[in-house]
């Protein structure tokens, strides 16, 4: 299956989206190691933090539409009405 979707523009357009993705990366990591007052570790930590970040919205999102479902199938608390 293709994508059809336009991709964003960035940088020129004689690259690609992926080329620019990568240009929009290269910036970030040369910023990272071109600072001296930040040290390598730090450069992975905050590299991990970034992907943790993604793991986190994505499970909280993964929880939301299983809590849909689970309601979609009938499977919900019944109001205490007495």
């Amino acid at each position: 299956m293709t994508d059809t979707k336009p991709r964003p523009f960035y940088a020129s357009p004689d690259k690609t989206y992926e080329e620019q993705r990568k240009c929009r990366m290269q910036d970030a990591i040369d910023d990272y190691l071109q600072d001296d007052k930040i040290s390598s570790r730090e450069v992975y930590e905050e590299i991990i933090s970034c992907i943790d970040d993604v793991i986190h919205y994505h499970r909280a999102q993964l929880d939301r539409a299983q809590s849909v479902r689970t309601l979609m199938h009938g499977y919900r608390e019944v109001p205490d009405r007495f």
